[in-house]
């Protein structure tokens, strides 16, 4: 699916956006965003953009969840010696 026509079918582009790094598929969101909130769309137009911004939210959402399991914190204990959990894990 293009930003410039949002009524081709988001099932069959689902895959291509997938594909997108994290900055690319936050510039896409915020380009589907101005769209929208331009006003210059048919019903039918913005509907197919809110479903493309909807998929382009999870899909950096879940990028962000990848990058959060990979991010590691060192602690170092009383004895000097470090240790090492995962990010957001309560110690």
């Amino acid at each position: 699916m293009s930003i410039d026509d949002p009524t081709d079918n988001l099932d069959d582009n689902l895959a291509e956006l997938r594909n997108l790094n994290y900055e690319e598929a936050l510039k896409e969101l915020e380009q589907t965003v101005n769209s929208l909130e331009s006003g210059d769309i048919s019903l039918e137009a913005s509907m197919a953009l809110f479903r493309r911004g909807m998929a382009l939210t999870e899909i950096c959402a879940g990028k962000l969840r990848e990058i959060e399991r990979q991010i590691t914190e060192l602690i170092e204990k009383s004895d000097g010696s470090i240790d090492e959990k995962p990010f957001g894990e309560d110690a």
